[in-house]
């Protein structure tokens, strides 16, 4: 089962509650890439932002009266999630080398680091599903998105896109500070790129925990962009990674929304269905 069987949560605060959270969130992040200025933080320090990012995100559940363990979904439902993005990634790397063997510029028919160092690269998928893929889908998805979607209705298709749109905008915000910070890149051009590249990365994860209330299913993702599992060498040229963004993202979404269509699921949104149920609040 990919859909678990539970509704939107009946958070009891108001919206203060998550603009405090996102600032908090902000502050100190921002707070952490002056310590740790580099393009990537010790494992260390990258582990324990994880975890606070939980907590903080946890912190403001208990303030909504909402169990932060009823918006973790039955681990059952792990298995189908993993199919699904393995399904993904074959059908990429099918494209790859295709493109590979046809000579395409920016795709070679040649080992990538991924396929020699599987290990090494599994280990790091793990890291980033664990300490970052988790905490960030729990912040953005699983609280933020479905808490605008209940302030704006709740059940209408318009609360649901509202959710969406709302949570990828923050989402893509949320990466400013060690863009500013640690990569040094400033206002440019560049930026641009980078925040609609990251606002359409969030409208997917979005669209995918729309359609499916699955954390694991977008927490895999999450991570597996992270660190994309392709077998072949590929180097997109820098003029078509929106393009190329915008392809991924698409074919995310409607590979969901097909799982759901055969294997006869309601391919409505999730937290736009009228099921009469909600997420379990309290302990």
């Amino acid at each position: 089962m990919l859909r678990p069987d539970t509704g939107l949560p009946s958070f009891s605060g108001g919206p203060l509650i998550p603009v405090a959270t996102y600032f908090l969130v902000i502050t100190v992040l921002a707070g952490l890439v002056t310590i740790s200025p580099g393009a990537s933080p010790p494992p260390i320090l990258g582990m324990m932002w994880g975890v606070g990012l939980v907590a903080l995100t946890a912190g403001a559940l208990s303030i909504e009266s909402v169990s932060p363990r009823s918006l973790f979904p039955p681990v059952r439902t792990f298995g189908p999630a993993i199919g699904v993005v393995a399904a993904f990634w074959g059908l990429y790397n099918l494209v790859a080398l295709a493109l590979a063997l046809g000579g395409v510029s920016g795709f070679e028919a040649s080992l990538s680091r991924t396929a020699a160092h599987p290990l090494l690269y599994l280990a790091a998928l793990f890291s980033s599903l664990l300490f970052t893929a988790i905490p960030e889908e729990f912040l953005f998805r699983a609280y933020l998105q479905q808490k605008f979607t209940r302030l704006v209705g709740g059940t209408t298709v318009r609360a649901v896109l509202s959710g969406i749109g709302l949570a990828a905008a923050l989402f893509a915000l949320f990466h400013l500070p060690r863009w500013f910070l640690a990569s040094g890149h400033g206002v440019s051009s560049a930026l641009a790129g980078r925040l609609i590249g990251l606002t359409l990365m969030g409208l997917a994860y979005g669209s995918v925990y729309a359609l499916t209330g699955n954390l694991w299913l977008v927490a895999l993702f999450h991570a597996s962009m992270n660190y994309p599992p392709l077998l072949v060498t590929v180097t997109v040229p820098s003029e078509l990674h929106l393009v190329v963004s915008v392809l991924e993202n698409t074919v995310m979404v409607s590979l969901v929304y097909l799982t759901l269509r055969l294997s006869g699921h309601d391919s409505t949104p999730f937290t736009a269905s009228q099921r009469g149920m909600s997420a379990s609040t309290g302990e």
